[in-house]
């Protein structure tokens, strides 16, 4: 029986694609989604079946577990929400409606198709009496580190980090394993979830280091680092396989995993050094100091 899997987030260029191509590569039937179908035509020309979908939208999703389930008989082996949206601005800086929107797409989107789909792949298991279903979050270190910058993409990766890790103890007795796997950002896999449309606002209290803020995203997230089909490889032998809970496999993830060890202020340390915040606190100082003298 040729077991299925459902990845969100298939666009071209990203983690999604690469998956989907890995997954069919070793014979399953993929379902490939994103919210424009025109982004995976290379994916369609493989013979991978395509399908949109908005993890924002609930019409959206119902729309396409209906489409599954008619496909499947109302199974599923494999879910894995990859679907994401990352931007930068400074935690004083952001606006309320974009953080809304960001835990939209990579916190409830992310429940809401786990709810969605969970009962196939309950369903799946019964049926052929059998342990192998799987939910896979394609989370991130930011997660654990506090990357300056993308505190709203932090906060929205360390809730989907807790989400996982309770959802894997709840759906244990069914047979179905909850594997969270290390992804693009801070594990340094090529992506093209960071964009360079985040200019520091006008007014900013950063801009003492506004060329500084403007090289974060470049510095942390899209260094060197694996490539997409070699991540793409190693994260579906791991699900496919045993499945542990974790998997660290993008290039200098395991160091971070170590780093996670240490004091809760060794990232203070990390960052202030790296991104110039001695120096931002040197000018603020200034200014205090300028008023005193007056």
């Amino acid at each position: 029986m040729q077991k299925t899997v459902l990845i969100t987030g298939c666009s071209d260029g990203g983690i999604g694609h690469a998956l989907a191509e890995e997954f069919h590569a070793r014979g399953l039937k993929v379902f490939a989604t994103a919210r424009n179908v025109k982004t995976m035509e290379k994916l369609k020309e493989k013979g991978i079946e395509t399908l949109p979908l908005d993890v924002t939208d609930t019409n959206s999703i119902q729309c396409l577990k209906a489409q599954i389930s008619e496909t499947t008989g109302g199974t599923l082996d494999i879910l894995v929400n990859n679907a994401g949206a990352c931007y930068q601005a400074a935690a004083s800086d952001d606006a309320m409606t974009r953080i809304k929107s960001l835990f939209d797409v990579n916190i409830f989107g992310t429940m809401e198709m786990t709810q969605a789909f969970v009962p196939l792949i309950i369903e799946s298991n019964r049926r052929h009496a059998r342990s192998e279903g799987r939910v896979v979050m394609i989370g991130s270190l930011s997660a654990l580190v506090p990357t300056i910058f993308y505190s709203a993409y932090n906060s929205s990766k360390a809730a989907m980090f807790q989400y996982a890790n309770t959802l894997r103890i709840e759906l244990a007795p069914f047979g179905i394993k909850v594997v969270t796997a290390v992804e693009i950002n801070t594990g340094r896999v090529a992506s093209r979830i960071i964009r360079d449309e985040d200019p520091l606002p006008e007014g900013s209290v950063y801009a003492p280091i506004k060329e500084v803020y403007e090289t974060v995203g470049r510095t942390v997230f899209t260094a060197k680092g694996t490539s997409g089909d070699e991540y793409a490889r190693v994260t579906v032998s791991h699900i496919l396989g045993p499945a542990s809970p974790f998997l660290w496999a993008a290039d200098e993830s395991w160091k971070c995993w170590i780093f996670d060890y240490f004091p809760r202020t060794f990232w203070d340390w990390a960052f202030r050094g790296q991104f110039s915040l001695d120096k931002l606190a040197a000018a603020f100082k200034e200014t205090y100091e300028g008023r005193k003298r007056r």
